[in-house]
C-alpha cells in the first residue's frame, strides 16, 4: 500500500541515477535549482489589447502565466512529478496553488486556492477557473477547507499541535494521509505561483515546501522598464519586462529537460496566440 497514492501513480522505470538522487538528496530543500527569466511585455501587451478588443475578455499577465504553465505541463510531464520518501511519482493532473489576499488591506487577511487542469484547456477556461475561485474567496468572512483545517488546528495546544503536524507529516510520507487533506492543503499541488504584482514588490525565490507535492515554484512580480537587446535588429531598447523567478527540485528530471522546458515557458509567453486553442495532445509521463 504504502507504494499507491490516490491522484498519482509510481514511475517504476527510471534510470538508476534518477532513483539514487531522492536518497541522496532526502529533502526537496536539498535540491533547490534557481532560474530567472526576462520576458518582454510587448507581444504580451499586443495579445491582451487584441483579445480585449475582439472578445471583450480582460487579461493579465498572471492569466498568461498560469496559461503558459499548465501548457508546458501538459507537454512537459517529467515538471509533474514529485518525490515521497525515496520514490518518485507523476501526477495524475495538473494542479496550480496560489495565494490569495482575501482584501487589499495590510491587516487583511490571506488563504490558498488550488485549481486543477487537465492540460487540454485554452486560456480562457483557464482563466474562468481561477477568476471563480479568487472571487468565492475574496472577503474577510469567506472560508474555503484550508482556512477551516487551519483554524480547527490552531485551537489546539502548540505541544499538541506540533505532535499533530508531525503526525501529518508522517502519514504524507508513507502514502497514507487522507485524501480529503490532500484535497484541502495547497502543499498538495504540481506547482505554486506567487504574484508579487498585486502587493507592488519585484519578483522574489520561493523555496518550495518539503511538506506535499510541490515541484516547482513560480514567482511573478511588478514589471519594470530596463534596457533589453531587441532579438530582430540585435539593438538596445527600453522595453518594459517581467522578471520570473523559478525555484525547481532537480531530483524530477535533469539539466537539459528542466531547459527545454523553460525555453518552452519563454516562447508561449512570447507567441501567446497559441493559448487561444485547446491543446489535442497531453504528453503522458513514462511507466
Amino acid at each position: 500500500m504504502f507504494w499507491k497514492r490516490k491522484g498519482a501513480r509510481l514511475l517504476k522505470t527510471l534510470s538508476p541515477y534518477d532513483r539514487i538522487l531522492c536518497h541522496v538528496m532526502t529533502k526537496r530543500s536539498d535540491a533547490h535549482v534557481y532560474f530567472t527569466d526576462i520576458i518582454d511585455c510587448a507581444p504580451l501587451d499586443e495579445y491582451i489589447a487584441k483579445v480585449e478588443e475582439e472578445k471583450g475578455i480582460h487579461l493579465t499577465y498572471l492569466d498568461l502565466v498560469n496559461a503558459a504553465i499548465v501548457r508546458i505541463y501538459a507537454q512537459k510531464p517529467a515538471l509533474n512529478r514529485f518525490v515521497m520518501n525515496g520514490r518518485v511519482f507523476a501526477n495524475n493532473d495538473i494542479k496550480i496553488a496560489m495565494a490569495v489576499k482575501k482584501s487589499m488591506r495590510e491587516e487583511g487577511g490571506s488563504t490558498t486556492i488550488k485549481v486543477g487542469f487537465t492540460g487540454h484547456e485554452d486560456i480562457f477556461e483557464i482563466r474562468d477557473r481561477f477568476q471563480a475561485e479568487i472571487w468565492k474567496n475574496k472577503g474577510e468572512t469567506e472560508a474555503n477547507s484550508t482556512d477551516k483545517l487551519i483554524e480547527t488546528l490552531m485551537k489546539l495546544p502548540n505541544g499538541l499541535l506540533r505532535m499533530i503536524v508531525g503526525i501529518l507529516k508522517w502519514l504524507d510520507r508513507i502514502n497514507a494521509l487522507p485524501q480529503s487533506l490532500c484535497d484541502a492543503l495547497p502543499f498538495h499541488s504540481s506547482v505554486f505561483v506567487t504574484y508579487l504584482k498585486s502587493i507592488g514588490i519585484r519578483s522574489i525565490y520561493h523555496h518550495i515546501y518539503d511538506f506535499g507535492t510541490i515541484g516547482m515554484f513560480v514567482a511573478l512580480g511588478k514589471e519594470q522598464w530596463q534596457p533589453i537587446v531587441d532579438r530582430k535588429t540585435k539593438e538596445i531598447r527600453a522595453a518594459k519586462v517581467l522578471e520570473l523567478k523559478v525555484v525547481a527540485d532537480e531530483r524530477l528530471c535533469d539539466g537539459l529537460y528542466h531547459a527545454q522546458s523553460m525555453r518552452m515557458f519563454r516562447k508561449i509567453l512570447e507567441n501567446p496566440e497559441q493559448l487561444n486553442e485547446r491543446l489535442e495532445t497531453v504528453i503522458q509521463d513514462i511507466d
